[in-house]
């Protein structure tokens, strides 16, 4: 049987090969000089005005998480982790709803620091992550009855979350 393909074009741009891995510094500077300059627009033409061989959604990432000059980067203060913990209780998953409340924190890190903190701290306590309310199934290491500072941070985080509904 005939294969119905037609053979390439002689007009086609050859393809570029993008660059993948880890952003070196010349490249975070090239991105950085270039938006300053000219600032973002059209994600997908960006990298190739910039001199860079990524693509655009790489160089927005990169831009948005690491580069701007605004970010706020570093350990989260204690009201930035209760934070999170009501609007989570409230919002859940929706970092980006969740970011608009923490200013100069991207959604991001925001979801990075609940996966990597915040869950694991409330799971520890007895509370479950998803529903903020105490578990089901404690831990054998907690006893069958929780702690009186479990029950207490609980209710406290029960309360908090109505005021943010409210």
């Amino acid at each position: 049987m005939l294969s119905k393909m037609r053979p390439p074009s002689p007009n086609r741009k050859k393809e570029v090969r993008l660059k993948r891995g880890p952003w070196t510094a010349e490249e975070d500077k090239l991105l950085t000089a270039y938006i300053q300059k000219h600032g973002y627009g059209s994600w997908g033409s960006l990298p190739h005005k910039a001199g860079l061989e990524r693509c655009g959604k790489s160089c927005r990432l990169r831009w948005i998480n690491y580069l701007r000059p605004y970010i706020k980067r570093g350990k989260f203060s204690l009201e930035e982790e209760q934070t999170i913990i009501q609007l989570h209780a409230f919002l859940g998953n929706r970092w980006s709803a969740i970011a608009a409340h923490l200013p100069k924190r991207t959604d991001n890190e925001i979801k990075n620091h609940w996966n990597t903190h915040l869950k694991k701290r409330l799971i520890k306590m007895g509370i479950d992550p998803m529903t903020h309310k105490p578990s089901t199934s404690p831990s054998p290491k907690n006893g069958s009855n929780l702690s009186h500072m479990t029950q207490w941070e609980s209710a406290r985080l029960q309360a908090e979350a109505r005021l943010v509904r409210e």
